[in-house]
């Protein structure tokens, strides 16, 4: 009579316990897209540097320049981007996965002293980095040529 509450409980109990362990041994796992392809150490040199370029909101351009260091082999990017036209500036940190030996992802998030301003998705391929800058208030197509 009492022996299915009991075993429940326990199940609940040993599952909980089991769950905190695993998230604090998957905490900081990063996945590669393609396991095939693996961080060539001269690939963070063909991707970091300075990129310019133009963010794009329904018809109104803004131009950027963004400062990036890519650590291929950690899968992190790291860096500053200006907004040209206000002068602001917003520390960039985030995550790299290389799809091919000279191009990946970026997934990254934008910080203005501690308070989060947005988020940037983009592709790395062949000098040029595309995607989209979201902020609260709007989504910009971006697009950056490397210098």
């Amino acid at each position: 009579m009492f022996r299915l509450p009991l075993l429940g409980a326990c199940l609940l109990l040993a599952l909980t316990s089991c769950s905190a362990i695993f998230n604090g041994l998957t905490n900081d796992l990063t996945l590669h897209p393609n396991p095939k392809i693996s961080a060539v150490p001269g690939a963070a040199d063909l991707l970091s540097g300075t990129y310019t370029g133009d963010g794009t909101v329904l018809f109104v351009k803004t131009g950027y320049r963004l400062v990036l260091n890519v650590n291929a082999a950690a899968n992190r990017a790291d860096g500053v981007l200006t907004n040209l036209g206000s002068g602001k500036s917003y520390a960039l940190v985030g995550k790299y996965l290389p799809v091919t030996t000279a191009a990946g992802s970026l997934d990254a998030e934008l910080w203005e002293g501690a308070h989060k301003s947005g988020t940037l998705t983009a592709r790395l391929f062949d000098g040029q980095l595309s995607g989209t800058l979201a902020t609260p208030l709007f989504a910009y197509t971006l697009a950056l040529a490397r210098q």
